[in-house]
């Protein structure tokens, strides 16, 4: 009698979950960490013709926790961002209405890399939204969003969907 019992117990949730029978039991793992950022400098490699249209912007922002994180405790230094962009029209401290970007930023953050990209970034409404293109290590797959910090308020927030 307990042996049909069980057997009856183990078809019951092989046909009420289709997916367990399938083999299909992943979920997948959302995580949204906040970095300080701070930015290293930034190099203007200028294009042909003169003025800022087409130059290329490259800066580096040193990560570090907002609270325990990625095997880290709070303030903790956790990896680097390599941040770059081609300037389409004029910017300046005082304005960037107008003008847009096609920027890239690789993550580089203990277990792996999480590269953002797109192109035609408006740049005078910020916050600048990034969507998650490629990720590795850990975050192979990754999709997402990693929102870019400003100097009011200088945290990168990454909402990241793992496979």
């Amino acid at each position: 009698m307990a042996r049909r019992l069980v057997s009856l117990a183990a078809l019951v949730l092989l046909a009420a979950s289709p997916a367990v029978a399938a083999g299909k039991t992943h979920k997948a793992h959302t995580l949204t960490l906040n970095l300080n950022i701070s930015q290293h400098g930034t190099v203007r490699t200028p294009h042909p013709p003169d003025g800022d249209a087409g130059d290329v912007f490259t800066t580096t922002l040193l990560l570090s926790n907002t609270v325990p994180a990625l095997n880290h405790g709070r303030g903790a230094s956790v990896g680097s961002m390599l941040f770059q962009y081609v300037l389409h029209g004029k910017c300046s401290t005082e304005s960037c209405a107008g003008a847009t970007a096609d920027i890239v930023a690789t993550s580089r953050i203990p277990g792996g890399t999480i590269i953002c990209a797109e192109n035609g970034v408006k740049l005078g409404r910020p916050p600048i939204v990034l969507p998650i293109t490629k990720g590795t290590g850990a975050f192979k797959g990754a999709t997402g969003s990693v929102t870019i910090g400003a100097e009011s308020n200088p945290v990168n927030t990454y909402h990241i969907t793992l496979p």
